[in-house]
């Protein structure tokens, strides 16, 4: 199988926690050999992200990153990343997307991307509601918000096998991404705040999609640092969402099905 198996991190001012998952995920070039790639996208970090970026890239020829200017917000930083990706990469490849800050843990993605292959998925999710998923350092209150949230998402944008639509760490298959932003034409993130990750599952559910899920372990007592995430933008965001995702239209104006 000589398929590419990419790592793609959207990252703003994390130069605290940076070098710790790019050298977790160093592991993985052992397993995977000339086929691995990590990409990074810059979105505008003001800090020293993007010096210990560029050392790590002459260290390493399969890393290699993209700035962004100024900040756009995660959802921009996503859709960099999958614009490169889907324009670079294609059939039999694999994206897998996961958190710069150090909460989500690089040693379970040969087990997503050995799910995502045997059972010819489109998408596997590292989950927090399956068997062998929880929360480590979560606040009751967050808790309880993703969990409202993820029902919420769940009424509107029913995907079988999926609990969690909030959790940026999945593993796509790059063809299924690539066919996904063609048939939106482009609009398959809109959103720019954290709310990007659960429009891309409920533009996915208009489509038809094979999902699964993979247990996580979220380690949000590794994170340093404030969340950047602004909590009423992102529920204000869930809320927006079954106004403004309906089933893509065809060239023809047709409905797409």
């Amino acid at each position: 199988m000589d398929n590419y198996i990419i790592v793609g991190l959207p990252a703003y001012n994390e130069e605290k926690s940076i070098p710790k998952v790019l050298d977790k995920l160093l592991y993985l070039k052992d397993i995977y050999g000339d086929r691995f790639r990590i990409l990074v996208v810059n979105d505008g970090s003001i800090d020293n992200t993007e010096k210990i970026l560029k050392e790590y890239k002459e260290s390493y020829d399969f890393i290699s990153y993209i700035n962004h200017n100024v900040n756009q917000g995660l959802g921009r930083a996503i859709y960099t990343l999958f614009y490169h990706v889907s324009h670079k990469y294609g059939k039999g490849d694999v994206l897998i997307t996961l958190d710069a800050d150090n909460t989500h843990n690089p040693s379970i993605i040969p087990f997503m991307v050995d799910k995502l292959i045997k059972e010819k998925l489109d998408v596997v999710i590292a989950s927090r509601f399956v068997k062998g998923g929880k929360e480590i350092g979560l606040s009751l209150e967050r808790k309880i918000y993703s969990r409202g949230a993820a029902a919420f998402l769940k009424t509107f944008f029913p995907i079988e096998n999926v609990r969690d639509y909030s959790c940026g760490f999945r593993a796509y298959d790059v063809e299924y991404l690539d066919r996904a932003i063609m048939t939106y034409g482009g609009g398959l993130v809109t959103s720019r705040g954290f709310e990007c990750m659960a429009e891309i599952l409920a533009r996915f559910s208009k489509l038809g999609v094979r999902a699964g899920e993979y247990p996580l372990v979220l380690e949000y007592n590794l994170k340093q640092g404030e969340s950047k995430m602004k909590v009423l933008r992102t529920i204000k965001g869930y809320l927006s969402l079954p106004f403004k995702v309906r089933k893509p239209q065809t060239k023809r104006g047709e409905v797409y099905e």
